[in-house]
């Protein structure tokens, strides 16, 4: 009887193995300020949460950085994928698993100072020439939602910063907090470029591929929950404020 027991709950225990032992693959993007690479470093408070989730549920895969379409669609279509920070709309409700959220940003169009272009509405904004986005980003894909057709992809944000810069595009629909940070990285100051229209306010947080096991998720959605109790994401939060 006591081997039959013992039997039985080995064999549980190795039908369960590979849902908490599963390799999984952990991506993002180069995403100032949540989440991005400084001197070839991937830092941000995204990135810290989520290593410390990491720490906490015993995985030890690296992040990777990725373009956001390819990312974006290795976790529609792959098992085991993590993306962060991904925005979490009632659109992306039921395709994803979600922990989070990582952070709130407030997604807006800037302009170049000085410029005289007059956008106190979306009508507005359809009206100029050239809106530069990020490809297959979700503020692209709202911006398409409300009929724009005047928008030019990017694979880098900064290409949109430097763009702006240049005068080869009217707005730049990004994110703040962030944009400040992209500036930065592609040499230009902030002071150049005004904000002229606010679009939406919308948590950004962690998303697993659908056909990631629930006990996966649910061990990455404790952590963090953990972590809020603990105080972990408010101290990660203020070191980045400072």
């Amino acid at each position: 009887m006591y081997r039959s027991f013992l039997l039985v709950l080995f064999l549980f225990l190795i039908s369960f193995e590979p849902l908490f032992s599963a390799e999984l693959t952990i991506l993002t993007e180069n995403l100032p300020p949540l989440n991005y690479l400084r001197e070839g470093k991937l830092v941000g408070p995204s990135v810290d949460i989520v290593r410390e989730i990491q720490q906490r549920v015993g995985s030890e895969e690296m992040i990777e950085v990725f373009p956001w379409a390819r990312a974006y669609q290795l976790a529609l279509e792959k098992e085991n994928v993590v993306l962060f920070g991904t925005t979490h709309t009632k659109e992306r409700e039921d395709i994803f698993k979600w922990v989070g959220p990582l952070a709130t940003k407030r997604d807006i169009l800037l302009a170049k100072k000085g410029s005289e272009l007059k956008v106190q509405s979306l009508e507005d904004a359809k009206k100029v020439q050239r809106i530069g986005t990020l490809r297959d980003d979700t503020r692209e894909r709202l911006l398409k939602k409300h009929g724009f057709t005047n928008l030019y992809s990017v694979s880098d944000e900064q290409n949109n910063a430097k763009k702006l810069m240049l005068g080869r595009i009217d707005l730049w629909a990004y994110k703040k907090p962030g944009w400040k940070t992209v500036c930065e990285l592609a040499g230009i100051g902030p002071e150049e470029f005004v904000e002229v229209l606010d679009l939406r306010e919308i948590d950004v947080s962690i998303a697993f591929s659908r056909k990631t096991a629930d006990a996966i998720v649910n061990r990455w959605r404790d952590a963090y929950k953990e972590m809020l109790s603990d105080g972990t994401i408010d101290r990660i939060r203020a070191q980045w404020r400072q």
